[in-house]
């Protein structure tokens, strides 16, 4: 057993650990695998976005940066042109300098993307997206169209307030979903359609009130009804109204309390442990993942094998270590976060696209041999890495990620804080840095917000509103409301 050097927690290192950590080059870690996940996503900010300027043309933009920042940030549009050059900040390497702080004083001088973006179509407020298109405020989601207010879900049409859903339509307040249509306040359906209020539910359509159901249609509360009763007793739960919402809501949930559930979420599994699993191969502690062979301590990653400790997100990659908000056919890849597109041999990377054998380096696209952002050649490269890892270790720097002390967020911004809450007097006792919560008082709204969607005026998109719950303000957008009643007129 090992003992964490930041909680003083035991954790085990087994014999195919010491293996894995040998095929990648790396010792044994020093924090246990709790330590490790905190301190990668510390690194990550989905959700926390803010106002502030370009710094390369001054333009007002929206960032995952808070204004004040010390990080260079250009607008995600402007951060892909081809008029400035990453390699221009490059710089020697320092023996007498440590290897974190050499890193962090490049990644603060290198311009960052305000919003980590690649290939969207009219969907300026998304996060972590790829090829979205007519998409707002969704984090953690490739290739969805004209869907709004979603988290970790992919290949989507027309949804909206959902979180894991995968190759659906038309769905609201769906969690855990996958190849279903027209679903509505709804968790762990799958091919499923016109289901309402439902739980663990496959291959079901016209249900409402149902749970733990296969192949069946026309149930409530988990009985066989006709086809004419199902239609009277849908209308009378008045859905398209907040009221008969909020009814539906209680029977539902006094239902559910009933009903069995499952121990975990795991499907087509081998030799594997962990939760919401799928299609995995000695695949342990790892959560939230499908098709993974030969992984250990992973959240959020798909189609991966031989890796350890990775969150976010995976596809089409081999032996990487370490890593956190990387995607896209990456081999052999270390301490690395936010980089993509086939990236190989590439160590302590940030921002990177399509590199080989790279070294500290931040922004660098379709590079080969770059230490430091400072390009080399092969044989330079080669004779001068060994030499900065043998200086690594006796710093004691090589094979630890970069420290939360260099995060670019504020701890209380960073998907860590939701998996690793502390208060703000633990952040400061850790050397971390808290954002205070805007001091602006919230308007309160006067505006009574309609029962009934259909006497929701076009103009409710103007209005400033208040949630009922924290007071926040938040608005209406015009193609949430267009989506509201749409599915009032053919569904609800």
């Amino acid at each position: 057993m090992n003992t964490c050097k930041n909680c003083q927690r035991q954790f085990p290192v087994t014999d195919d650990d010491v293996k894995f950590y040998a095929k990648v080059g790396v010792s044994a870690p020093t924090l246990c695998p709790f330590c490790r996940q905190q301190r990668r996503l510390a690194f990550r900010n989905e959700i926390n976005l803010f106002y502030r300027r370009c710094d390369k043309t001054g333009a007002q933009i929206l960032s995952m940066y808070e204004p004040g920042s010390p990080y260079k940030i250009y607008d995600q549009t402007e951060w892909w042109k081809d008029d400035w050059d990453p390699l221009a900040y490059g710089r020697d390497f320092d023996f007498g300098k440590p290897f974190f702080e050499q890193y962090q004083e490049l990644r603060l001088a290198v311009p960052r993307m305000s919003l980590n973006c690649i290939a969207n179509e009219n969907s300026y407020f998304t996060n972590y997206s790829w090829r979205c298109k007519d998409s707002y405020l969704v984090t953690t989601a490739d290739l969805n169209e004209q869907c709004y207010y979603g988290r970790f879900s992919d290949r989507n049409y027309r949804c909206c307030d959902f979180d894991f859903t995968y190759d659906s339509r038309f769905c609201y307040e769906t969690l855990d979903t996958h190849k279903s249509e027209a679903c509505a306040f709804s968790q762990q359906v799958e091919g499923c359609s016109e289901n309402y209020f439902c739980y663990n539910m496959r291959n079901c359509h016209n249900c409402i009130f149902c749970a733990n159901q296969r192949n069946q249609s026309y149930c409530i509360f988990n009985k066989k009804v006709s086809q004419d009763e199902f239609k009277k007793i849908k209308e009378s739960l008045k859905l398209y109204t907040a009221s008969g919402v909020a009814a539906a809501k209680k029977q539902w949930n006094e239902f559910l309390q009933k009903e069995p559930r499952k121990y975990l979420n795991v499907l087509n599994c081998e030799d594997s442990l962990g939760d919401y699993l799928k299609n995995c191969k000695n695949a342990n502690f790892c959560f939230d993942c499908y098709d993974l062979h030969d992984v250990k301590y992973a959240s959020h990653l798909f189609n991966a094998k031989d890796s350890y400790d990775w969150d976010f997100v995976g596809d089409k990659c081999e032996l990487c270590y370490e890593m956190v908000s990387c995607a896209g056919e990456l081999f052999k890849c270390r301490f690395t976060m936010s980089s993509w597109n086939s990236n190989s041999e590439i160590n302590y990377c940030d921002l990177c696209l399509g590199n080989e054998y790279l070294f500290g380096c931040v922004a660098l696209r379709k590079q080969k041999y770059c230490i430091l952002n400072k390009k080399y050649t092969k044989e330079e490269y080669e004779k001068l890495v060994p030499r900065i890892i043998e200086y690594m270790k006796r710093t004691g720097e090589w094979g630890e990620f970069l420290p939360m002390q260099y995060s670019s967020f504020a701890y209380n911004d960073s998907v860590a804080f939701e998996y690793s809450p502390m208060t703000k007097e633990e952040v400061f006792a850790k050397g971390l840095r808290w954002r205070d919560p805007d001091t602006k008082e919230y308007a309160k709204s006067s505006y009574a917000i309609p029962d009934d969607i259909k006497d929701a005026p076009d103009s409710i998109i103007n209005e400033t509103l208040s949630c009922a719950e924290c007071g926040k303000n938040y608005k209406i957008v015009a193609q949430e409301l267009k989506f509201y009643k749409a599915q009032y007129r053919k569904r609800w």
